[in-house]
């Protein structure tokens, strides 16, 4: 099994948490409701600030801990509103407003199986950090499964 399976199946309970190490920060992945939705919620140095999720123009995060967050783009207005927009602003003005889009990070995934494909690409090099004994590990943690077998 590979790392990614690996989080990807311990984040799999209903409320759970796995802890990470990458580019000298520590990260917290907990599954939390964000009001009826079951999200993963991603913590850095165990906080979520606001202030990290502003992005600059070209939708990248001004703070480096906003990297960790989950990226959305979406539209202003959205398409299915296009005819009612052009029947009022007109084609021109219709086609302007439908065609501008917002960008931000947010601190949760929507599902595990996100969290994952998010990390695979853009932090390969992420370890995971055991609950019990605080050692990083790539899969499972070598310390604890010796000691296990000791018993």
């Amino acid at each position: 099994m590979d790392k990614w399976k690996s989080l990807e199946s311990q984040l799999q309970g209903m409320f759970c948490e796995v802890k990470a190490q990458v580019e000298g920060y520590e990260l917290e992945f907990k599954k939390q409701l964000d009001g009826e939705k079951l999200v993963v919620s991603v913590f850095v140095n165990g906080w979520i600030k606001g202030a990290w999720a502003s992005v600059d123009p070209e939708g990248n995060p001004k703070h480096p801990e906003g990297r960790f967050w989950c990226p959305k783009k979406m539209r202003v207005w959205p398409k299915k509103r296009y005819a009612e927009l052009k029947r009022i602003y007109g084609k021109k003005k219709a086609d302007h407003m439908t065609a501008l889009r917002v960008s931000c990070v947010l601190p949760a995934f929507s599902s595990p199986r996100a969290l994952t494909a998010f990390y695979r690409k853009h932090f390969p090099e992420l370890q995971f950090v055991c609950q019990n004994c605080g050692e990083t590990y790539e899969v499972s943690c070598q310390a604890c499964t010796a000691e296990q077998v000791g018993q």
